[in-house]
């Protein structure tokens, strides 16, 4: 079977990397068949390397990388194909294909309004204010994509109050998205991450939300089972749509 590489980014959280890990060994448990491989692209092991010179080394001659981002950003326009281009000159003899980020599939969207609904607040109460907080980035860009997600997420529920805010200095911070929500009616509010996985940047942004008393706090994304989901989507699609990856 070809390797599925999946390339998370990596924290200094241990959280984070279990958390990755899990949502792992729950694609394992639905594709038996997949041979599953995690690497990170930062502070974590093992590297993107070194994961791509042991599947060399094993006589893979190629591998399909997915990498586990939200957002079109530095790590998925530069610094993933960058590490992936100087593999292929390392190992020739290894094809290695890169999938889409896994983005704002929709199932994703599904999940975080579930990790919403799961906090205890009602998809059929108006006054729910949903504030979305992303990473942020410095690319206007990827910051655009991330707020587009936030009126989906209210998409077939009753509420209709929702800002998208962010755990960088890009802002708008959740305190403020929070304070917006308030000010414009809400009367129950949820905190919700457009992140994978739980770590510091999150832990930053849930405290600095405390102030503000009785705000739900969802969890992140790969307490759901559609990361795993979409993960596998993303493999299959790739080796299905790359002629060299099937032949091999």
């Amino acid at each position: 079977m070809i390797p599925l590489i999946a390339v998370a980014h990596g924290s200094r959280d241990p959280r984070s990397a279990r958390a990755v890990a899990a949502a792992l060994t729950a694609v394992r448990h639905r594709h038996p068949e997949f041979d599953v491989r995690l690497a990170f692209l930062d502070l974590n092991n093992p590297s993107v390397p070194q994961v791509l010179d042991t599947v060399a080394a094993e006589g893979h001659r190629c591998a399909v990388v997915v990498p586990l981002l939200l957002g079109s950003a530095f790590h998925a326009r530069i610094d993933l194909p960058a590490l992936l281009a100087e593999s292929r000159i390392r190992t020739p003899h290894l094809e290695v294909v890169c999938s889409d980020i896994l983005g704002d599939d929709e199932l994703l969207v599904a999940a975080a309004r579930d990790n919403i609904v799961a906090t205890g607040v009602s998809a059929d109460d108006p006054t729910v204010g949903v504030a979305l907080c992303a990473v942020g980035s410095r690319r206007l860009g990827a910051n655009s994509s991330s707020a587009m997600v936030t009126p989906r997420i209210l998409a077939g529920t009753a509420w209709t109050l929702g800002r998208t805010c962010f755990a960088t200095a890009t802002g708008p911070s959740a305190e403020t998205a929070l304070t917006e929500l308030s000010r414009s009616g809400a009367r129950t509010l949820v905190l919700a991450p457009w992140m994978l996985a739980p770590g510091l940047l999150w832990d930053r942004t849930c405290a600095a939300a405390e102030p503000l008393h009785r705000v739900h706090i969802a969890a992140t994304l790969t307490d759901h089972e559609a990361v795993g989901d979409v993960i596998a989507a993303r493999y299959l699609d790739t080796v299905a749509a790359s002629p060299a990856l099937v032949a091999a």
